[in-house]
């Protein structure tokens, strides 16, 4: 049975002309119309737990998150894994945008020194 997705995205995280394969590829799956598995006579024994994939790659290194929904615990700490990742990575994207500053100043210093 082919999967249905609920989310299918595969994005890449570099700009044009700039080469490598980074991406970051997001999938949830669609289990909405699923019912519980059958297993031996006609009782139900399963229930499905959706494929997901968060998966970010950047030239040849490729990490892949795993997420849990099977339980409340579970739940609470995909989501806390996800908060985490989003808050770190803006925390990450302000101290870069704050080195531009100290950096280009080092560079005019170097173009005077050459001078």
């Amino acid at each position: 049975m082919p999967y249905r997705a609920r989310v299918n995205e595969r994005t890449l995280l570099n700009l044009p002309g700039f080469h490598g394969g980074a991406f970051v590829y997001v999938f949830v799956e669609d289990t909405s119309e699923r019912g519980p598995r059958r297993c031996e006579g006609d009782c139900p024994c399963m229930n499905f737990e959706p494929r997901m994939i968060l998966e970010i790659a950047d030239c040849s290194d490729r990490i892949e998150l795993q997420f849990d929904i099977d339980s409340s615990e579970g739940r609470d700490n995909s989501l806390h894994k996800l908060d985490t990742l989003v808050a770190a990575l803006s925390l990450f994207r302000n101290g870069m945008v704050a080195e531009f500053v100290a950096f280009d100043l080092r560079e005019a210093e170097l173009r005077a020194l050459r001078e």
